[in-house]
């Protein structure tokens, strides 16, 4: 049985109607949220490596800006009202530590991410573009609100620059997935 994965809303008929509306956030706040679950604590830094802004820059890439930002809100939104979505099944608290700016920058990553790669026909290359730059905001305002708890050296030092490559490589597997994503749907 094949299926088709909707990647743009103008490309689907139900696209714009409540249900479509109300569902595309909640499905990508729970794919942020399994993400979310995939860590890797590093040591001597509070912020671990996850999966959860790979979930969001594929998001944003593959459904748009849009969608990305609805879905990085839905999440947040679940976080802050209890449910245990984050990084190792935290919620509210998550959201007032040092580690609240990286949540709060998936909003603009997503958006961006998702306004950048712009058409269906995004290339590979423009994709992990995007990426790219949907991370800035997310490292930005993670390293702004850091720094209030622990100081730039160390913000600079252990929440920025060991994240770098891992975000150059979330930002080119996200672009593959999207890529292959899209493929898959002009095969079906």
């Amino acid at each position: 049985m094949e299926h088709n994965i909707v990647t743009q809303p103008n490309s689907h008929r139900f696209a714009g109607s409540l249900p479509y509306t109300i569902l595309m956030p909640l499905a990508g706040a729970v794919a942020i949220t399994l993400a979310s679950q995939v860590r890797i604590d590093l040591p001597g830094t509070p912020v671990p490596i996850t999966g959860q802004t790979f979930a969001v820059l594929v998001w944003g890439l593959l459904f748009g800006g849009r969608q990305g930002f609805l879905a990085a809100a839905t999440y947040l939104c679940a976080g802050a009202m209890g449910a245990p979505v984050f990084a190792g099944f935290t919620s509210l608290p998550a959201l007032w530590g040092p580690t609240a700016g990286y949540l709060l920058g998936f909003l603009p990553g997503a958006w961006l991410a998702g306004t950048v790669a712009g058409s269906r026909s995004a290339s590979f290359l423009r994709l992990t573009a995007a990426g790219l730059i949907g991370h800035i905001p997310i490292l930005l305002i993670g390293a702004l609100v850091m720094q209030t708890f622990t100081g730039w050296q160390f913000t600079l030092t252990m929440g920025v620059v060991p994240f770098l490559l891992g975000d150059i490589i979330k930002s080119m597997a996200a672009a593959a997935v999207v890529v292959g994503v899209r493929k898959a749907n002009r095969g079906a």
